[in-house]
């Protein structure tokens, strides 16, 4: 078993997303066709990890979220959701990379350049942010009605880039064609986030045109890859000593199907004596440059949920590899309780001697480190 991921729309019928999934990671990707009715109940309570999220339903989840990365925020919308441990959900928009991605290929440098956006829904919106976010001059809405419409083009023909944000000229209405490019004498390159069928009638008109073109395949896949490093990710967890990381770390591996490393027992097995000796004959820093090399190591898997030490994240390169590969979930645990913990334990290298004094001293000094982590679970 793995990760529980899946597709959220309205109709899924023709989505390529699990096919593309396939290839991306070893978790388990299901269709999950919802109605308007059933999406809120769904998102908040449904069996899942991490979900993707299509049309119409990226503006819905948005508001559904507890937090979210600031793309999805500027956006309004997201196409992916993580599920926390405490339940709560974090949201995320890797659509607008995927757009960028696109304009690598076609080939264009928008920077300073006007772009023509046909339509105003979610697709253009996040089309035109990472246009912004690449430096274009002017992004131009282009829609039915407003003051840029489908019966003054002239007012834009001097547009580098064209993308045809809406629908027309899906399958199964592939003879329909949102504008003509003829409309548009300064068109560099021509993009349609439609990718079936490939090549649509305004892609076609634009290859007639001599005009660099793209279809939105490209993007699909690249958002598909940037919404997998949720679905491969490592779940780190992290508290401090006494916390209960080892005995929710082994509870959450048999819950999920997921191997489950201890990142402590890797040291131990790769030294051949055991923390308490490291820490005595080496110190701590030659523990902590040990720890950081096993987490190196276990880190280049993912699909796991790693039990880290700790103070194994102190070290900002820990952190980093951490973060970067995964997801880092603190274990909170109220200080009387991990007190109560130490003084029944005598395995705990930092807190030899007076081991209640040496923890209180210990929890001042990691506080605000300890707060610095979003994602948290209460282990009262």
């Amino acid at each position: 078993m793995s990760l529980k991921c899946g597709l959220l729309g309205e109709k899924l019928g023709h989505s390529l997303s699990p096919e593309i999934h396939a290839r991306l990671g070893d978790y388990e990707y299901r269709l999950y066709e919802k109605t308007p009715h059933e999406v809120e109940d769904f998102l908040l309570h449904g069996d899942y990890d991490v979900i993707n999220i299509t049309i119409p339903y990226k503006k819905i989840a948005f508001g559904l979220c507890d937090d979210a990365t600031p793309m999805a925020k500027e956006l309004g919308n997201v196409n992916v959701i993580v599920k926390r441990m405490d339940g709560t959900l974090f949201g995320d928009n890797t659509d607008a990379a995927g757009f960028v991605k696109l304009v690598e290929i076609v080939g264009v440098d928008v920077r300073g350049k006007k772009c023509v956006v046909l339509g105003t829904g979610g697709a253009a919106m996040t089309a035109a942010a990472a246009l912004r976010g690449l430096g274009a001059g002017a992004v131009v809405h282009v829609s039915r009605t407003g003051v840029d419409n489908y019966g003054n083009l002239e007012r834009n023909a001097d547009a580098a880039l064209v993308v045809n944000a809406t629908p027309v000229g899906m399958f199964p209405n592939v003879d329909a064609q949102p504008v003509s490019l003829k409309a548009f004498s300064g068109c560099e390159a021509a993009i349609d986030l439609i990718y079936n069928p490939s090549p649509t009638k305004f892609l076609a008109e634009a290859a007639a045109l001599g005009i660099p073109y793209v279809d939105g395949m490209p993007m699909l896949e690249e958002q598909a890859r940037l919404a997998s490093s949720y679905m491969n990710a490592n779940i780190y967890l992290y508290g401090a000593p006494g916390s209960g990381k080892s005995t929710y770390a082994e509870r959450l591996a048999a819950e999920k199907g997921m191997p489950l490393v201890d990142l402590d027992a890797e040291i131990v097995k790769s030294e051949g004596r055991s923390i308490r000796d490291i820490f005595a004959q080496d110190g701590e820093p030659a523990f902590r440059a040990k720890e950081r090399a096993a987490l190196e190591r276990v880190s280049k898997a993912h699909g796991q949920i790693v039990a880290l030490g700790g103070g194994a994240l102190l070290d900002p390169e820990c952190r980093r590899i951490a973060e970067s590969t995964g997801r880092v979930v603190f274990l909170e645990c109220p200080d009387d309780i991990l007190m109560e913990r130490v003084a029944a334990s005598q395995e705990r290298p930092l807190l030899n001697g007076d081991a209640m004094e040496r923890m209180r001293r210990l929890l001042a000094v990691r506080r605000d480190h300890y707060a610095s982590f979003r994602e948290r679970i209460s282990m009262a």
